[in-house]
């Protein structure tokens, strides 16, 4: 295997490579990766390849304990994966978060192959990884390094837009709105953000999911947040500048109508999220219409028998899979979300029509 890594290298970075502390892969729903991805896994498997650093995995087509329905063809397929990444090595967490329990350090290297994860710990914690793609990902973890790319190298961190955000402080769906404006304005680079404020860690996870999702961006400095912002703000030599107002995100968000279902927890939802969404329906009684929270598997032992009890008022929390991988999602015919990484992958994958709304109008449209 590392052979073909170096082989990589030599066509994208040089022939330069950095070592690696973890990886996680994607790639690991039957949904999407379908017969010939699993053939994959399973032939590496079979060639004795196995990670050489800690590797963990992002979430599958069957979530844990089973509260999404999926047919027999499917829960074959992904019992195939899952039977490979553990041969492999692979620590079958299913987690789109895994910087929840990897406590990634500044400046060390990685091979993350979720975008939003990436973003996350690149803008958050100031630890480096580019958007390795799954395969190489893989490849990264078994031979414990990936091609040196620019965000291997404190210059190909260096901030490249400036964008000034004049609305705020921004809640989950907010947050979201403003990364993917971000993405969609500056497209590639490192944009270095000014002014924005986050409510809370949800908020944080929506706004480099979204980012990451409508464009090619898997870092962004943001001033005040960023682990050394003040040293990229030095190297800053911004060609461009963006200014994101109220009335730019007010724009995206559009008064909702009927749906069947609301979805909370993309990416997987933290336990203050669940337990606010639960703390709403509690005052309200069972919800007319499902409300489903993908959350990681470590979020969902610490709900304990709260997850029992939010389903006798309607609320499915489960772990481990999440409505964009998993073909439960097509049952519906539209969906209402705070996620706008969500609202992009679901229309796509299922064909499903998704509404973005904020958190608490999600809330409402559930006893609509």
């Amino acid at each position: 295997m590392k052979e073909l890594v170096y082989k990589i290298a030599d066509a994208v970075s040089g022939g330069e490579v950095v070592p690696i502390e973890t990886a996680h892969i994607s790639g690991v729903s039957y949904i999407t990766i379908g017969e010939y991805g699993t053939q994959f896994l399973e032939h590496l498997a079979s060639l004795g390849a196995r990670v050489s650093v800690f590797t963990t995995s992002n979430p599958s087509a069957v979530d844990i304990g089973g509260a999404l329905s999926v047919d027999e063809k499917i829960a074959r397929g992904q019992e195939r994966i899952n039977k490979a990444l553990r041969t492999m090595g692979v620590s079958t967490f299913y987690s789109c978060v895994p910087y929840e329990f990897v406590l990634t350090r500044q400046r060390t290297f990685h091979a993350w192959a979720e975008s939003s994860a990436a973003a996350y710990i690149n803008t958050f914690r100031d630890a480096w990884s580019d958007k390795n793609p799954g395969p190489l990902a893989l490849l990264g973890a078994i031979a414990g390094f990936v091609p040196r790319t620019p965000l291997y190298t404190l210059e190909g961190r260096r901030p490249t837009a400036l964008v000034e955000v004049k609305v705020g402080p921004l809640g989950s769906l907010e947050a979201g709105v403003v990364g993917a404006l971000i993405g969609e304005k500056v497209g590639t680079g490192v944009p270095y953000v000014r002014g924005a404020v986050f409510k809370d860690e949800e908020s944080r996870r929506e706004f480099v999911a979204a980012l990451s999702t409508y464009s090619a961006i898997v870092f962004a400095v943001v001033e005040g947040v960023t682990p050394n912002w003040r040293e990229y703000r030095e190297m800053w030599d911004p060609t461009d500048k963006v200014v994101i107002s109220e009335e730019d995100v007010n724009a995206y968000i559009k008064e909702a109508g009927d749906v069947d279902a609301v979805y909370i927890g993309c990416p997987f939802a933290d336990v203050d999220t669940v337990l606010w969404v639960l703390g709403e329906v509690s005052k309200r009684g069972a919800a007319k219409r499902p409300i489903y929270i993908s959350t990681s598997p470590s979020t969902l032992k610490q709900l304990g028998k709260l997850v029992e009890k939010a389903a006798e008022l309607n609320v499915k929390i489960f772990a481990g899979s999440c409505l964009v991988v998993s073909p439960h999602t097509r049952r519906f015919s539209s969906i209402a979300t705070d996620s706008f990484k969500a609202a992009y992958y679901i229309p796509r994958l299922h064909g499903v029509k998704v509404v973005p709304c904020r958190r608490e109008r999600c809330i409402d449209l559930a006893y609509g």
